[in-house]
């Protein structure tokens, strides 16, 4: 692709949470970079992720290279979660989910070590591009916004830790501990913002004097779309029945990217573009499966939404 040229229009990259499914992101993302021929983060005014999206946005705005990115989820998905497939029986269905009853399934020490090699301690106001995070302050349950100090009408957090505020974002719960970062304890963005374009087109819109007409915006989801849960659903069913497989956090964040989707073609109509992919029946997938059947799995599907994508129109968002 040729080098970025001057443009009147506002850029947006926003990118959806999923855990370890955002392997199938990132290999969207590598493939893209590598188009390119630069840092992807230099292609956009604005980045925006939650969850795992949000990992992925900060190592734009840090212009870590998607590649190492991939390899990360390929070579230490493991540690970070563990390497067991989606549970088969009944019983250990049951026995997987009485792992989160007392406390969160992972530590996130593997996290935190794997985002220190990146990022060091570095700070949001180190990075390189303008960035948004959502997460939530889980001691008042109110809705925070992380942000690169980018706009003199949206100061940000340019002092806070980029490792706390990712492990912030990615912290879902019974999966993950909260984060503390500075005073505050903050959990997962996604808990009201899995898919993070209309939070990246306000901030846009209102602190960073974009105009909608003349923003244009490239959204990146998990492989969730079409998610429908692989056991029959009961009309009564309880926690059992809603947590197996993980169908109530798969649930949610579909049905979230799906209505975030629609919202944004009707407001930015052909200035949207959403890549993401069908979800693919009896996969094998979770948002903590992380075996090297998911990988694989996740991979392809990356690959093949971008064979699928007419690269000249893909082009006009980069």
């Amino acid at each position: 692709m040729p080098a970025k040229k001057p443009s009147s229009e506002f850029r947006i990259l926003a990118l959806s949470g999923g855990g370890y499914l955002g392997l199938y992101t990132a290999v969207v993302l590598a493939e893209l970079e590598q188009r390119v021929g630069e840092p992807l983060g230099r292609r956009f005014d604005l980045i925006a992720g939650t969850s795992v999206g949000g990992l992925l946005a900060m190592a734009l705005a840090f212009e870590v290279p998607m590649a190492r990115i991939v390899e990360l989820f390929v070579q230490r998905g493991q540690e970070v979660f563990s390497s067991r497939r989606l549970p088969g029986s009944a019983v250990s269905r049951l026995f997987d989910m009485t792992r989160s009853v007392l406390g969160p399934k992972y530590s996130g020490e593997a996290l935190r070590r794997e985002l220190t090699q990146h990022f060091g301690d570095k700070t949001l106001g180190d990075a390189l591009h303008a960035v948004v995070v959502p997460a939530v302050d889980v001691r008042r349950s109110v809705t925070k916004i992380f942000k690169t100090p980018h706009a003199q009408a949206s100061l940000g957090d340019g002092g806070l830790s980029a490792v706390d505020v990712t492990l912030a974002t990615c912290a879902a719960p019974a999966y993950f501990p909260c984060v503390a970062v500075g005073d505050r304890l903050y959990a997962d963005g996604g808990l009201f913002a899995v898919a993070p374009d209309q939070v990246a087109l306000h901030e846009a819109e209102l602190f960073m004097g974009a105009k909608p007409a003349r923003v244009r915006m490239l959204s990146v989801g998990t492989a969730t779309m079409g998610y429908q849960p692989a056991s029959q659903v009961e009309a009564d069913a309880g926690a059992v029945g809603w947590l197996t497989d993980g169908r109530l956090i798969l649930t949610m964040i579909a049905v979230q990217q799906q209505h975030v989707q629609a919202v944004m073609e009707d407001r930015l109509q052909e200035r949207y573009l959403r890549l993401d992919a069908p979800w693919p029946a009896r996969a094998g997938l979770g948002i903590d499966i992380a075996t090297p059947e998911a990988a694989h799995t996740l991979s392809a599907l990356g690959r093949q939404t971008l064979v699928q994508t007419d690269a000249q129109w893909l082009l006009d968002f980069l």
